[in-house]
């Protein structure tokens, strides 16, 4: 099977949200910071003190094997979903992993591999490694199985090392740039960044656009090289030129790591005087705690962490996961198994969710591909998608395959085709017949544009028949 990626990504507002964040890596010969603007729909989140010596076993997803380690390193992290799955943090050796929405990312989880989830596997990088290069030495030891998230992530540590690391045709690759080289990224693939680095023709002037975003921050870059010394203010003033002050995606917090004093500093949108916490300060051997990040009244953390026990971290994790589509039990599940963390052969999640995997054959070289795959009636009148399952732009000659990770077992539509005349509608012509190539997970033959409706278009699926090789007709 040929891989082939995106050559060209086009999105519209009407179809496909946007998952926006930025972060920048900022190197001078005394300082190291990464600034991070978390944008995102839902606010609410704590700040977790992880300890050393914990023996921990990935969540079960699936059938295989959970990776299982103990941990080497305390850190501290951001967290929604509980203790374990991480947005982002630093280990008190000076390790940085954060995350990014990224679209076109596609995990390795066919490979007979020890696996974690997604957000897991943030966390298992700051529990057992110092360095990016320890990190990128050990890449390909586990698999991700996901839970829902398409992310890619960027790391730096004390040396000035850092690396965008993203999963793609199933592979992970590692984007490494050495000391005092500054890095950035946003919600575009390192590939499809790159062309925007010094200009911005023909793109939005709007930070809700990737590309956008991701120019500043490369401007920001050509100007701090000019300047003798990196100070934190430095970051957060990046920060506030990408930021999304409004909408539905908005940015919910900004960070800033300090590498060499091993401090965080953040702010929220809700609560936006600094606080900061120093790693220096923390024992890492006892007492697992937390602290509330959307609050004003200490702005030193240090001595204000309480205990986070299984009933706090699940008043976090479950308003956090039903947002994102879950149901109540995985909730519960999820944060029980962060607690007790026994490896098992069953979850809620295995029995209940499914990952598509959907493989699109382009005959020909640059077509426009559409697809959509949506839940509902009402999100088939709206063609509003599922998270993630939305396409549509210039697809290399070969079979391109779309993940969708984190699908409730039930009926789903499908509407996929070659925009030839790329108006995002498939067309008929005065007699009834589709002019464009098309495909529906129901395997029906339209003869107008009136029988395409989310009953005609849809089937029952759950993890026994989520691999579709689409079939095109016309």
């Amino acid at each position: 099977m040929k891989k082939i990626i995106l050559t060209i990504l086009i999105l519209t507002a009407t179809m496909d949200l946007a998952y926006p964040c930025s972060a920048i890596v900022l190197k001078d010969k005394n300082q190291i910071f990464v600034a991070k603007n978390f944008d995102w729909t839902y606010r609410e989140g704590i700040i977790i003190k992880n300890l050393r010596g914990i023996n921990k076993t990935a969540y079960y997803t699936n059938t295989g094997e959970q990776a299982n380690w103990t941990s080497k390193y305390g850190s501290i992290t951001f967290n929604q979903n509980g203790k374990e799955m991480p947005f982002g943090g630093m280990n008190e050796k000076g390790l940085v992993v954060e995350m990014l929405w990224l679209k076109i990312t596609r995990y390795n989880i066919d490979e007979e591999k020890k696996y974690v989830n997604e957000l897991e596997w943030i966390q298992y990088q700051l529990d057992n490694f110092e360095t990016v290069q320890q990190v990128i030495e050990h890449l390909n030891d586990l698999k991700i199985y996901p839970i829902k998230g398409k992310i890619h992530y960027i790391l730096t540590d004390v040396t000035g090392e850092s690396v965008i690391i993203e999963y793609l045709n199933g592979k992970p690759v590692a984007y490494k740039k050495e000391a005092n080289t500054c890095q950035a990224i946003t919600n575009y693939s390192v590939f499809h960044s790159e062309p925007y680095k010094n200009q911005i023709k023909g793109i939005r002037k709007n930070n809700t656009f990737p590309a956008y975003r991701y120019y500043q921050l490369e401007q920001q870059i050509s100007i701090i090289r000019n300047q003798s010394e990196i100070k934190e203010a430095d970051a957060f003033d990046i920060l506030r030129k990408v930021t999304i002050p409004k909408g539905d995606f908005k940015t919910m917090w900004s960070i800033v790591y300090n590498i060499h004093q091993k401090s965080i500093s953040f702010f929220t949108d809700t609560h936006k005087e600094i606080k900061s916490i120093n790693m220096s300060g923390l024992d890492f051997s006892n007492d697992l705690t937390y602290f509330t990040l959307n609050q004003n009244e200490l702005k030193n953390l240090n001595q204000a962490l309480g205990v986070l026990t299984e009933l706090i971290n699940q008043s976090y994790v479950s308003p956090s996961l039903i947002h994102m589509g879950f149901d109540e039990r995985v909730t519960q599940d999820i944060s029980r198994h962060q607690f007790l963390q026994g490896k098992n052969k069953y979850s809620i999640f295995a029995d209940n969710y499914f990952h598509f995997e959907i493989s699109l054959p382009m005959e020909e070289d640059e077509q426009t591909g559409f697809l959509v795959v949506m839940d509902s009636e009402q999100s088939f009148d709206n063609r509003q998608e599922v998270t993630g399952g939305y396409l549509y732009g210039k697809i290399g000659k070969g079979t391109f395959i779309v993940h969708i990770y984190g699908l409730k077992n039930s009926k789903y539509s499908m509407l996929t085709f070659i925009d030839d005349n790329k108006n995002r509608k498939l067309d008929f012509d005065k007699k009834g017949k589709a002019l464009e190539k098309y495909a529906t997970f129901s395997n029906n033959i339209f003869t107008s544009e009136r029988e395409l409706n989310f009953s005609n278009t849809s089937a029952e699926f759950n993890g026994k028949n989520a691999k579709i090789s689409v079939t095109w007709k016309k």
